[in-house]
């Protein structure tokens, strides 16, 4: 059945891309029409699609051209390797784009961001982690312990890695990304690393440490989408999942899922300006815009991400803050997960990762 999951997400995912790529084209063209009529009004954003970018467009995007009479045209499927081409041939479509973490420090080395102008860009409410020279965080995630509600019902569910570890007293079926990132944290973290000496991660304790829990992984999923879906109807009993995706299958489907925030990691997507952008000025209004602690705030309440103006967490509810990743980084209850190690060292544990699996 997993099989038929993975397969299905596939060829949908193909058939968004294609969709993606033509809807990309056509703005690109609109953008260029633009530029042409009145390039000071005009400001480019590419991000992730969907309904994430959907609901950037109802809080963010309709709010700053009312603000401030400059338009914005927002592009999905952005892509790193776009950017580098649009950086190295000095075409650059894009102003601003919504970067995945370990995309900054790549981006930096190869020169392909303008500094943030941090005069036209308030960041005295973003933690200082998250606001860098190149790139500052707008959107957060949990990786998290996620379990059946029903499956656990009378008795202690998982709350950490630790109790994922744990095969005696939490049973049930278990599932890992097919991915050393996250995975080789949530093995440290099992192991009693403490969350503030997490990094650099000892990569050898972290695989004696998943050689003990690797008999008792049913599923390496290699695709998110279908993760909840197994949750649900109980083929899957805990899994590490990112908060949102758990959050909507609640939501949207009355999903009986939960999640234990304990030993949780944090991501972030930043927001970062290529070099060479054609609206510069008008890119760090925008990204200073994406930035204010009450449009945060209304975004985390649509679509649960979460914010990382910690002044968007002040205006919101306990029960509100209390599904929110920046909430629980903020407690320190949540580690960020360093891109700058990862960045250094993927390609290498990545291959370590794929010999691992094969043992």
């Amino acid at each position: 059945m997993l099989r038929r999951h993975i397969e299905n997400s596939q060829a949908l995912r193909n058939i968004r891309f294609a969709l993606f790529a033509a809807a990309a084209f056509g703005a690109i063209a609109l953008a260029g029409a633009s530029y042409g009529q009145s390039p000071q009004n005009v400001v480019v954003f590419a991000g992730w699609g969907g309904s994430i970018q959907k609901a950037q467009r109802a809080i963010y995007f309709d709010s700053f051209e009312k603000q401030t009479g400059i338009e914005v045209i927002d592009i999905p499927d952005v892509q790193l390797a776009k950017i580098k081409a649009m950086v190295d041939s000095g075409d650059v479509q894009w102003d601003v784009v919504q970067s995945l973490g370990a995309w900054v420090p790549q981006g930096e080395k190869q020169k392909l961001w303008e500094p943030l102008d941090y005069k036209a860009i308030d960041k005295s409410e973003v933690p200082p982690k998250l606001a860098g020279a190149y790139a500052i965080g707008n959107s957060t995630y949990g990786m998290v312990v996620a379990y059946n509600t029903a499956a656990y019902a009378g008795k202690q569910a998982p709350r950490n890695w630790v109790d994922f570890w744990n095969v005696k007293d939490f049973q049930g079926r278990r599932s890992l990304p097919d991915a050393p990132r996250y995975s080789l944290e949530a093995a440290l973290l099992a192991d009693g690393v403490p969350p503030d000496k997490l990094y650099p991660l000892d990569v050898d304790r972290a695989f004696r440490s998943l050689d003990r829990v690797k008999p008792n992984v049913n599923i390496w999923f290699k695709q998110w989408p279908p993760v909840p879906v197994l949750l649900s109807s109980q083929e899957l009993t805990v899994s590490l999942m990112s908060h949102t995706r758990i959050l909507s299958a609640v939501k949207d489907e009355r999903a009986p899922l939960a999640m234990s925030w304990g030993q949780s990691l944090m991501t972030v997507d930043y927001l970062a300006v290529p070099r060479g952008a054609k609206h510069k000025e008008n890119a760090m209004k925008l990204i200073n815009w994406m930035t204010n602690a009450k449009l945060q705030a209304e975004l985390a309440r649509t679509s649960g991400i979460g914010p990382t103006n910690n002044g968007a967490l002040d205006v919101m509810s306990e029960t509100e803050r209390e599904q929110l990743p920046s909430y629980h980084f903020k407690k320190g209850e949540t580690v960020l997960v360093d891109y700058d190690w990862w960045s250094a060292n993927d390609e290498k544990v990545t291959e370590r990762w794929n010999a691992w699996k094969l043992k």
